[in-house]
């Protein structure tokens, strides 16, 4: 019996089965797919059977390797238990977190606190995967997960860092040459500029007390926020937006707060910005210090909202 087989082969073991092909392994693994196919050759050559049917555009497993992966998948729990157990025993902020975060929000109110985090925390590491489609942090291995919205039922633990607060806004040219609506229904004759997604235009609720749905129109759709904003500061329309992604281009004056007297949303329910954990006993102290450090940072309420 050949004992050299190392956690690597079994995690790329496991990934192949995830996966059903080399190329999402490898690039998951920042490895070449002819590399991870070694490996599985390599793999095989040890255990002393065939644990993979190679396809033309696909992989399967053999029967060897559905009793393999079974057995497998127990050792990568048992190690990764221990190795937490240690970690927490040590209490000491070690090892790698692996960070989901909204594209936008990683970029202007996490990537920039990394350097000072990691400063702090020597022995930490941090992988960082900024995506604004759904993620999986038990499939896809995140340690901590940001998500921003309307918190839907979840078995995950959460820390809430603050509300998601929208603003109507214009730039001062645009508000000069066009005017300020005072009402929702005078909308319908000013350009909206309005983020358009795979469930299409997102919708705009507005009101007082009760938030009430309005259909916008303009001149520019766009499914990156980012691009409606900068079209927003040259003068082509109104947006809304939450004020994490414009605070600063209201603090700056590059845009103007307008129709301050109603609430603005996209949702008739309320939206959270959260830190979201899978449930363990134990918080691991690398996952913990990240977010006592981020929630120090932002503040209460979070700074972008701050008078």
């Amino acid at each position: 019996m050949n004992y050299d087989v190392s956690l690597l082969d079994i995690k790329l073991f496991l990934m192949t089965n995830q996966f059903g092909n080399f190329s999402e392994v490898a690039r998951r693994q920042d490895m070449t797919p002819s590399s991870v196919s070694r490996k599985m050759a390599q793999l095989e050559n040890k255990v002393g059977s065939k644990l993979l049917h190679r396809h033309t555009r696909s992989i399967s497993l053999t029967e060897e390797g559905v009793l393999f992966v079974k057995h497998c998948t127990e050792i990568i729990s048992q190690y990764e238990q221990v190795s937490q157990r240690i970690e927490q025993k040590a209490d000491t902020p070690r090892g790698t977190v692996k960070i989901s975060a909204p594209v936008a929000f990683g970029r202007l109110h996490i990537a920039p606190y990394i350097p000072e985090l990691l400063d702090k925390y020597p022995l930490l590491k941090v992988e960082m995967y900024q995506t604004d489609h759904f993620v999986d942090p038990a499939q896809d291995g995140i340690d901590l997960l940001i998500r921003i919205g309307v918190l839907q039922d979840s078995s995950m633990r959460m820390k809430k860092f603050g509300s998601q607060n929208y603003v109507m806004a214009a730039s001062p040219s645009c508000i000069k040459l066009h005017g300020s609506p005072e009402s929702a229904d005078q909308l319908g004759r000013h350009n909206c500029l309005v983020f358009k997604g795979t469930k299409g235009l997102q919708r705009w609720f507005i009101g007082d007390e009760v938030l009430s749905p309005f259909d916008v129109t303009g001149s520019l759709y766009s499914n990156n926020a980012e691009t409606l904003v900068s079209s927003a500061v040259g003068g082509a329309g109104i947006v809304m937006f939450p004020t994490w992604l414009i605070g600063e281009e209201l603090k700056s004056g590059k845009l103007v707060a307008i129709m301050q007297d109603h609430q603005v949303s996209t949702s008739a329910e309320e939206q959270t910005i959260n830190a979201l954990y899978l449930e363990t006993d134990n918080l691991a102290p690398k996952v913990r210090v990240v977010i006592d450090f981020l929630t120090q940072k932002y503040g209460s309420p979070c700074y972008w909202d701050a008078v």
